[in-house]
């Protein structure tokens, strides 16, 4: 069998050719993942004001009966703010916002650590490729010729 038939049957056009392509593949989905941290990020700050709203809300109101604060402790009003999260459209629409960029956080990190694995799977396999065909070639020289890889 000739060397074109070699490179043919080890499909070396390919392996080269992810080779070259998966660090560009590699390089858009790191710009990806970063942008789905920002958006991830930026949700949560605004989970967090519309938190700081709810709760600014419960600490200031009052017991009209009394004239004292509704919810006078620590453990009441951290009560209140989890009934007032469920209640709070405004809050649920935050946090749907930071599930949804938390999962395209997650996806884009899957990707990302699929591409580099595919990228290390085709060295491994240019490497092993290129090993069987100096094989080949010092079996075609009588073995007398070392062929650097």
């Amino acid at each position: 069998m000739g060397i074109p038939e070699l490179l043919v049957q080890y499909e070396t056009t390919l392996i080269k050719s992810n080779l070259h392509v998966l660090p560009g593949r590699i390089m858009e989905a790191k710009k990806v993942l970063a942008a789905a941290r920002g958006d991830f990020k930026d949700a949560e700050s605004e989970r967090e004001q519309e938190e700081a709203i709810l709760m600014a809300a419960i600490s200031a109101e009052v017991d009209p009966n009394t004239g004292k604060a509704a919810f006078s402790n620590d453990k009441a009003r951290q009560a209140e703010l989890i009934v007032r999260k469920k209640l709070s459209p405004e809050y649920q629409e935050v946090e749907a916002a930071v599930t949804e960029a938390e999962r395209e956080v997650n996806s884009a990190q899957f990707e990302l650590e699929r591409l580099q694995d595919e990228y290390k799977s085709y060295r491994y396999v240019a490497d092993l490729t290129a090993r069987e065909l100096a094989l080949y070639s010092d079996a075609g020289n009588g073995g007398s010729e070392k062929q650097a890889y």
